[in-house]
């Protein structure tokens, strides 16, 4: 389902674009009208989005990754979700957004899977002309079965740049606590470096995305460290469809995971791959209503036999935007 905070940032690689490509555009500090003060321009650049969504989901393999657990079955999900996220500029460079998630999966036979997370983040950036430097914080807190699960905590300083009309790119570092509730051992923090870059085809309209992460993990238990790189790309296209605009994204996820010391149950080190492959189609309804439609293949190679296995996953949603 779509995020507040996600659409807000779409936008706001929108406003970049147009402002380098000189587009007659009101820019995101601007009114339109030249004897606004900054007090009135302020309250008109704040927004309050709401989300609310409801959907199906089958995975013909039900796990938890984080606790290395499948079910080696098929199962269906209800999915219920709601958001409420805050976009302001105090001032004509400064930026602030804000945002709460509240996620629910509810499986029809496998209750021992199901997940409720909820979410809350915050981020702020300056921007110094054609480069933008902030911060952000996001908190978790997942519950498995009903019972505490995961506290996840996570701080991000980044870079934003602006390369021309059509490269934008974004370099972050990321620091993450993960607390978990009935597994001390995987306890961990962890240290990432972060790249993305987008390629603007047609501004917002048709982009292409590529980024690599590197995660360095310290768990408690030493046979739960880990270091990885993962890999993405994403494709993006609106579709004139009759009188509407339908989204078509692609995905292309690939991890390399390699552990530090021998894992116990197999007594030697554990190499795990991670292969995503993703399609979603975002289909408005009405002025408020989307729909989305969205096929997950996912390969999972590795050495520790719960962890080797494939899965597909067919998701129908709805959500509404006020």
């Amino acid at each position: 389902m779509k995020s507040p905070i996600k659409s807000l940032f779409e936008k706001r690689l929108a406003l970049c674009l147009a402002a380098t490509a000189a587009v007659a555009l009101p820019s995101h500090g601007q009114t339109g009208d030249g004897d606004a003060t900054s007090a009135e321009a302020a309250e008109k650049e704040r927004k309050v989005a709401f989300t609310v969504g409801t959907g199906l989901e089958y995975d013909s393999n039900v796990a938890v990754l984080e606790l290395d657990a499948t079910s080696g079955e098929g199962d269906l999900a209800a999915l219920v979700d709601f958001g409420i996220g805050f976009d302001a500029n105090p001032t004509e460079r400064f930026s602030f957004a804000a945002d709460y998630n509240f996620s629910d999966m509810m499986h029809q036979e496998f209750d021992e899977y199901d997940v409720r997370v909820q979410r809350g983040s915050a981020t702020g950036s300056f921007d110094f002309g054609r480069v933008d430097v902030g911060a952000s914080h996001h908190h978790a807190l997942a519950d498995l079965d009903g019972n505490d699960f995961l506290t996840l905590s996570q701080t991000s300083p980044f870079v934003t740049k602006l390369i021309g009309e059509r490269l934008f790119m974004r370099l972050a570092y990321a620091y993450t606590d993960k607390d978990f509730a009935t597994s001390p051992g995987r306890d961990a923090a962890t240290d990432s470096i972060d790249t993305e870059f987008f390629v603007f085809v047609d501004g917002v309209k048709t982009y292409l995305s590529f980024g690599w992460r590197y995660d360095d993990e310290d768990a408690v238990d030493p046979q739960f460290d880990y270091a990885a790189n993962r890999f993405k790309a994403q494709f993006s296209r609106r579709l004139a469809l009759a009188s509407r605009e339908v989204t078509v994204k692609t995905y292309l996820r690939l991890e390399d995971r390699d552990y530090v010391n021998p894992t116990l149950s197999i007594g030697e080190v554990r190499d795990d791959r991670r292969l995503q492959l993703e399609a979603v189609a975002e289909i408005p309804l009405t002025q408020r209503i989307d729909a989305q439609l969205s096929y997950k293949y996912a390969d999972n190679e590795s050495n520790l036999p719960s962890l080797d296995f494939d899965e597909d996953v067919f998701t129908v949603s709805f959500s509404a935007d006020f």
